[in-house]
């Protein structure tokens, strides 16, 4: 009987992949991280909670701040990622964009809330998202923009200046939406993105 009990616990303990594993411990570190912050994260904390030993935490990441980067990076740019393969206009690009990261902060909420405060105290976590991550979105959105220019449909003002305008009005809205919920008049994430890129493309000024 005691055999048997140890063959079945062996056999679940090999039921895992290294990739469901590394999975384990990427949900592990999302929780950890957004509840106690990077610094009061731990990665023997994070493989207890991912129900693995903490060698093996470094067995797929080197350091705490490239578990971080793998933490961050699907959720900041695989929609940016899938975008640019589906998109030609860079109009409905920027729209689509725009829906992508109301999405992206309204099921990310804690996520996106530990990203800012985290960044204002700490360099890992500001160059991790900085270097590893944001300059990675902002190489595929750039050229959007230029076609844009190029095009003749945007202005030719500074890149950076356009992105922060445009990337503080999504950030605010989707705070605000989760601070006084219920409070905005669009009733869906389209309809909100429509509007805001209505406002940000065309102002309020009456052409």
């Amino acid at each position: 009987m005691k055999l048997n009990q140890e063959t079945q616990q062996q056999k679940s303990s090999r039921k895992k992949t290294a990739d469901e594993r590394r999975q384990d411990i990427l949900e592990a570190a999302i929780n950890i991280f957004t509840k106690k912050g990077y610094n009061g994260s731990t990665t023997a904390e994070i493989a207890r909670a991912a129900g693995v030993a903490e060698g093996t935490i470094f067995r797929h990441f080197a350091t705490k701040k490239e578990l971080l980067i793998a933490v961050l990076t699907p959720k900041i740019l695989n929609g940016i990622i899938s975008l640019d393969k589906e998109h030609k206009d860079p109009v409905e690009f920027f729209r689509c964009f725009l829906r992508d990261r109301l999405e992206l902060i309204k099921e990310n909420e804690g996520l996106v809330r530990f990203m800012f405060a985290e960044a204002q105290y700490h360099n890992e976590v500001r160059e991790a998202l900085f270097n590893g991550i944001l300059g990675q979105g902002i190489s595929i959105v750039k050229p959007w923009f230029d076609k844009g220019v190029k095009e003749g449909v945007f202005k030719p003002v500074p890149f950076p200046s356009m992105m922060r305008s445009f990337m503080g009005t999504v950030l605010f809205y989707g705070i605000f939406n989760h601070v006084f919920p219920g409070f905005s008049p669009e009733k869906t994430i389209e309809e909100a993105a429509d509007q805001i890129l209505d406002l940000f493309l065309h102002g309020l000024l009456v052409e």
